[in-house]
């Protein structure tokens, strides 16, 4: 049986490779909930992980994100408002507290046990709330990204936000499937290195260590055909708009854990930009590719302002290209792979692993009082 776009349902192959499912299959992880500036004192309604959240702030100004239900009439929370730092709901006036305790009920003393909304571990950082999805408490903490912190004055650049119907797995895997860039991309580089990290310090220009099981990084370096303006303008414009027209050899360093990656380019030895990506599971085939690029300053402001220029055209044009191919790709079917696909197998491997580490208390499942 196959969904409308040719889907097949969740299905577990016995051969040894890794499992190609369907629908949110996600990883125990760090995702962006939602900017910090679409969250103020009053309650937002907020859809994560296929639930229906409500997210609100604390007294001090924390971020809270739980299930949006209220445990008592089922009153949608995010319809309350926060009052000395207690989340209110609007039909009884029962309050919680960041915890998820339900603390007060006007007119009851004795508060029912099952008064309790469970709330995600958050950490706010890069000016968005990041969400913890699959256990009670965090099993890593939420990788650094110092071009965003105190590096940042080294750095201009822009942000972006995909919608797409592709799965968590499809946008992060995008990065290790090489092949795909000389195809799809056109990036015709010979000769062409990639290789599959197991040390973190050649890495660290991404930023400080992940916990090692939570890690996955690789190295890609090519040089990049050139033709001449005349005989192939199409070659030499895509050409130019990857190197930024200060060499040939492209060299890309890729790293990041379950729920996100960081990238650093570098043309001929010379780091060019770098990009954090984060992801939003809203749903089922409901995906948001969150990303931070930004570009090296150089010591004149117009090659700067050419390279940003470029390196937009570069990112944008390039998730133009990715984005139909999401959107199209039937999962839940088993896949023929060949021998360039074998650091792609392997990252299939490492994100099921960490789809397997969710508390079966904490998974997705279908929520009885959910409400799109």
């Amino acid at each position: 049986m196959h969904d409308k776009r040719g889907r097949e349902p969740t299905k577990y192959t016995t051969t040894g490779l890794p499992p190609n499912p369907s629908g949110l299959n996600l990883a125990a992880s760090w995702y962006v909930g939602l900017s910090s500036r679409k969250l103020h004192r009053k309650p937002r309604a907020l859809t994560l992980f296929g639930r229906p959240l409500v997210a609100w702030r604390d007294d001090i100004g924390r971020p809270v994100v739980m299930p949006r239900f209220c445990p008592h009439m089922g009153a949608s929370l995010a319809l309350g408002k926060v009052v000395d730092g207690l989340l209110t709901c609007p039909f009884h006036g029962w309050r919680f507290d960041a915890s998820g305790a339900c603390s007060a009920i006007p007119r009851v003393e004795r508060i029912p046990a099952t008064a309790h909304r469970t709330p995600y571990p958050t950490i706010e950082r890069y000016d968005h709330i990041w969400v913890w999805y699959g256990s009670a408490e965090p099993m890593f903490p939420l990788p650094d990204f110092p071009a965003m912190e105190g590096a940042r004055a080294e750095y201009v650049g822009f942000r972006f936000s995909d919608n797409t119907s592709g799965t968590v797995r499809q946008l992060l895997e995008n990065s290790i499937d090489y092949f795909h860039f000389l195809t799809l991309h056109g990036l015709d580089m010979d000769p062409l290195h990639f290789e599959l990290l197991h040390d973190q310090a050649k890495a660290r220009d991404n930023g400080r260590t992940i916990a090692d099981d939570a890690w996955f990084g690789v190295w890609l370096e090519g040089t990049l055909k050139t033709s001449r303006l005349l005989t192939n303008p199409t070659s030499w414009v895509r050409s130019a708009v990857t190197t930024f027209g200060a060499g040939t050899r492209l060299q890309l360093l890729v790293d990041g854990w379950p729920g996100g990656q960081r990238f650093t380019t570098y043309i001929d030895g010379q780091e060019i930009w770098k990009v954090l990506m984060g992801v939003t599971p809203i749903g089922p085939y409901r995906t948001t590719q969150q990303g931070w690029a930004l570009v090296k300053k150089t010591n004149k402001h117009w090659k700067t302002f050419l390279y940003l220029m470029l390196f937009y055209a570069q990112n944008r044009g390039g998730t133009m290209q990715d984005i139909p191919i999401y959107n199209t790709t039937a999962t839940g079917r088993d896949a023929a792979y060949v021998r360039y696909d074998s650091a792609l197998v392997k990252y299939r491997r490492y994100y099921q692993s960490w789809v397997d580490r969710v508390d079966p208390a904490f998974a997705c499942t279908d929520d009885a009082d959910a409400k799109p």
